[in-house]
């Protein structure tokens, strides 16, 4: 399905990608745009391991949705924010 990671040493395993995801709430989907072009959006989302997907809450309609809707595959990349005491 993809192509393997040439850098063997960043790959990272299922387990803990999937810890990745359970330990952080924002991160940005990506997806296909109308124009061809990527259309990004940071969003909050939640991890449910027991169905292996991640659920973000949003409107019913609008331009991500119709993205979505004429093509799933997508990029999603999560990020934890650091607060400095």
């Amino acid at each position: 399905m993809f192509r393997a990671i040439r850098k063997k040493k960043n790959e990272i395993t299922v387990d803990a990608a999937k810890a990745l995801l359970r330990c952080s709430r924002r991160g940005i989907l990506a997806v296909n745009g109308n124009d061809g072009y990527p259309y990004v959006i940071p969003i909050n989302y939640l991890y449910d391991e027991a169905s292996n997907k991640i659920i973000f809450h949003g409107a019913k309609a609008g331009y991500k949705v119709d993205c979505l809707k004429a093509c799933d595959k997508i990029c999603f990349f999560n990020y934890r924010t650091w607060r400095r005491f």
